[in-house]
């Protein structure tokens, strides 16, 4: 059973009664305050499988404390080490690749190429890795996104008058 590592993004900052709360569940979160001001529940549970990780720890959280889950936070966002330390290499192997003077070319672009620090996105960057050097990664970027729209959505029902219409995309899908 693979450890899956995600951050829940909470709709306030845990008081002492959500600690008491979170501090029961099985492989209690780790809390984060992100530079952003937003309040992170930091996760690193065993699982067969991303979504049943997020799922049960949604579940969990939202039934021990009174906090919301807003959305996942997806780490998306990664610098050339920060790449390199996921998979295992050195980041020099991974700019090599990245400037096209090693690997098979085509490395995804870096997001805003101008800034000091390149970010380049995971979301773009672990299919090259799977299709073009052959690396096993599992394919978690669905599931993230799904999850978000998913609590996006719950957000939003209570503003939509015409659920209908919501029923009837669902139903097609």
């Amino acid at each position: 059973m693979r450890v899956h590592h995600f951050l829940l993004v909470v709709d306030r900052a845990p008081g002492l009664n959500h600690h008491r709360g979170l501090a029961v569940l099985p492989a209690p979160p780790r809390l984060e305050t992100g530079a952003d001001g937003t309040h992170r529940l930091a996760f690193d549970r065993p699982a067969a499988a991303l979504a049943d990780a997020i799922a049960a720890a949604i579940q969990q959280v939202e039934n021990r404390t009174d906090l919301h889950v807003v959305r996942v936070a997806d780490r998306d966002w990664l610098t050339l080490a920060e790449i390199a330390a996921r998979i295992g290499r050195s980041r020099e192997i991974v700019r090599l690749w990245a400037v096209g003077r090693r690997g098979p070319g085509g490395f995804p672009a870096p997001l805003e190429p101008d800034q000091d620090t390149s970010y380049y996105s995971w979301a773009q960057v672990s299919p090259w890795l799977r299709e073009r050097m052959g690396y096993d990664l599992p394919d978690d970027e669905p599931i993230l996104a799904a999850t978000n729209l998913a609590l996006q959505l719950r957000a939003l029902v209570p503003r939509i008058r015409h659920m209908q219409l919501i029923r009837d995309l669902l139903a097609a899908a």
